[in-house]
């Protein structure tokens, strides 16, 4: 049950980082964009630690 919720939060993750990926592709000045950026692939490497883990 936790992997599959994990799974899903990732893929959720990894969705909002694409988004936030294209704002920032077209306003690459924008510094709130950036720190989505930064924090989504934060957040998505450490789904992808605990999906890992979640055997």
């Amino acid at each position: 049950m936790a992997r599959a919720q994990i799974a899903f939060a990732l893929q959720a993750k990894r969705e909002s980082l694409a988004a936030a990926t294209d704002v920032l592709r077209t306003s690459p000045e924008d510094g709130e964009a950036r720190r989505t950026v930064e924090r989504l692939t934060e957040d998505v490497g450490r789904l992808e630690i605990q999906l890992r883990g979640a055997a």
